[in-house]
């Protein structure tokens, strides 16, 4: 129910359960975090395009998790999307998501823990999970740094959907498209960061997981040392050479 391919340079995972809206399961979210963590490893892999088979990306956690879960059972399936969330994050490469019909739930706390989402006209993006009486948690916690603290509380508070113009205008999306153009339109937005060096992307990935926890002066601190590091590769000088020839 999950699966992945390659397309060139990039690694696409889908989920793909489209009877079920492509609901995850604990299998599900388990087998996905290990493909986020096997595309980090690939060495010719430059970046990762999560998706969903069918009309929808994801609505979410499988019900049937919640209906029969224990205290013990639902510990070891929120660990498990946390996992999968924070592969997305780690991954040296950059990570889309595609967005079309539903994103709901733990599908889009994994779209916040990615680099960049694009989402088809017509795509419905919420936090459901105070309708079943739990709070939204782990990347949920990402929301309020994409959107600001009010719309994270309108979010997850009310648990109802917005479209995705409305997504594009809180700045929880980069692109809004066609359905038919989401995953050219993905690839593109991906192809702006996969065309410059590698090794530039991991280290900026690596400086933004800090910034995430770090105070303000000990972010500063920490970017002197990756940027000074870069040069001992000698892609910054090699390019800058290159934009100095007439």
């Amino acid at each position: 129910m999950i699966r992945s391919e390659r397309s060139g340079d990039l690694r696409w995972i889908w989920i793909d359960r489209p009877h079920k809206r492509n609901a995850l399961t604990l299998q599900m979210i388990e087998a996905l975090g290990d493909e986020l963590r096997n595309a980090a490893d690939e060495t010719d892999v430059r970046g990762v395009i999560v998706g969903g088979t069918g009309p929808s990306t994801c609505a979410g956690v499988d019900l049937n998790e919640f209906a029969s879960g224990t205290p013990d059972t639902i510990r070891r399936l929120i660990a498990a999307l946390a996992d999968t969330c924070a592969a997305a994050r780690r991954c040296p490469k950059p990570v889309a998501m595609a967005i079309q019909g539903h994103c709901y739930g733990g599908a889009l706390e994994l779209a916040c823990a990615c680099d960049f989402r694009a989402a088809a006209h017509g795509a419905l993006l919420a936090m459901p999970e105070v309708m079943l009486g739990i709070p939204s948690v782990i990347d949920a916690a990402l929301l309020e740094r994409h959107v600001g603290f009010g719309r994270a509380q309108e979010l997850v508070l009310t648990g109802e959907p917005i479209t995705a113009e409305r997504a594009l205008a809180w700045g929880l999306v980069n692109r809004v498209v066609e359905p038919d153009d989401l995953l050219e339109g993905c690839r593109e937005l991906l192809g702006r960061a996969t065309r410059h060096d590698a090794r530039a992307i991991a280290s900026q990935k690596r400086l933004f997981a800090g910034w995430l926890n770090l105070p303000l002066d000990d972010a500063v601190e920490q970017s002197k040392d990756v940027l000074v590091e870069s040069f001992e590769s000698g892609v910054p000088q090699r390019l800058a050479r290159a934009r100095l020839r007439p």
